[in-house]
């Protein structure tokens, strides 16, 4: 389960799985292309270069991992961290400075994301150390009309290029745990003067003017 920083590790944890997997022929050269991860300020401009961006335009509560308890009791006696369940929507936009290069690059991805569909611990703890072992990301086609592609690109200064919908599946991110409280205080009792180790109960004062 990861902390805040689990979106973003994820995203750079795929920008790197990309990266390393381009062909050293075409990171080199008059090609010279590379994987970046994009933001809205980036798609403000034009694109230049050969490469393939991520551009993640939405982040959506998981439908069925929401319904699960927040918090409850593990088999070893510990409590699970309760928490907050996202998918991550992107867009995987290729540009070139040739259509060849346009359609090699859209149709390598895709191919590399269908042979590798999941992102596990090993690859996920480079952006966020708090990833547990057994906790595997799958990267899906998703399901996007070209009417809802074209206005999203329509925000954009940036003009449209090959692109293609994918999904993330599912980012778990760890809430506060919850606050454990006790029951009200009913009464406090305070002992006066000393305790008499003997019969372990207060001393009571003497008379005044000492003993006699």
């Amino acid at each position: 389960m990861a902390s805040f920083a689990g979106v973003r590790g994820t995203l750079l944890a795929l920008e790197a799985h990309l990266q390393r997997r381009l062909p050293a022929e075409w990171q080199q050269g008059t090609m010279n292309a590379r994987v970046r991860l994009l933001g809205s300020s980036d798609l403000g401009s034009a694109l230049s270069g050969n490469l393939l961006g991520l551009y993640l335009y939405r982040i959506e509560v998981d439908a069925f991992g929401r319904n699960r308890p927040l918090a409850v009791p593990g088999r070893d006696g510990t409590t699970l961290h309760a928490e907050l369940p996202v998918n991550l929507k992107l867009l995987l936009i290729a540009n070139a400075t040739s259509a060849e290069h346009e359609a090699d690059l859209m149709a390598w991805a895709m191919i590399e994301l269908a042979n590798y569909t999941h992102l596990d611990a090993a690859i996920l703890q480079d952006g966020d150390r708090d990833w547990h072992r057994e906790e595997v990301l799958a990267v899906i086609p998703a399901e996007l009309s070209n009417e809802d592609l074209l206005r999203l690109w329509d925000q954009f200064e940036a003009s449209y290029t090959l692109t293609v919908a994918y999904d993330v599946r599912t980012v778990r991110l760890r809430l506060a745990p919850a606050i454990s409280e006790g029951p009200d205080i009913g009464t406090r009792a305070f002992p006066v003067g000393g305790v008499d180790a003997r019969i372990g109960r207060p001393e009571l004062p003497g008379p005044a003017g000492g003993a006699g």
